[in-house]
């Protein structure tokens, strides 16, 4: 199994630092957003302050961090392993059930499935296609 085959089946956890760059922003982001609607100031306050609690751990103490990394990253993974097939059920139902319907309303038969009466399934290329001999030494 190569690396890149490997590394999808099995994610590696991110370190904590990234962990901790990554909520620093994201409770500063909030701290803003309750800035913004005029919130009570100790929503700001609680934002702030827990930002600055996860910039100061992802630098000086991250594996302080590891518990709620882990969490975090399985967390992700349950909703992968939710939404993916939501997503592309949704877009299987809204996109490919509708255009078989009307192939079959319409009467088209890409993949040649209804039974013919004839001797034989072969499909004469025009034009034939490159020569047999092409096909030596491919690689």
């Amino acid at each position: 199994m190569s690396h890149s085959e490997n590394s999808s089946l099995n994610p590696t956890l991110p370190s904590e630092r990234s962990f901790g760059l990554l909520f620093f922003v994201v409770f500063l982001i909030a701290a803003a957003y309750f800035w913004y609607e005029d919130f009570s100031d100790s929503w700001i306050h609680i934002s702030i302050v827990l930002s600055l609690i996860f910039l100061l751990a992802g630098f000086f103490a991250p594996a302080l961090l590891r518990p709620l990394n882990k969490l975090w990253f399985q967390l992700g993974l349950l909703m992968g392993r939710v939404v993916s097939p939501i997503v592309l059920g949704i877009l299987f139902f809204i996109l490919i059930t509708p255009i078989a319907i009307l192939m079959r309303v319409f009467g088209r038969d890409e993949l040649k499935l209804k039974k013919r009466q004839v001797s034989s399934y072969w499909v004469e290329r025009q034009p034939h296609g490159p020569a047999p001999e092409s096909f030596k030494e491919q690689f």
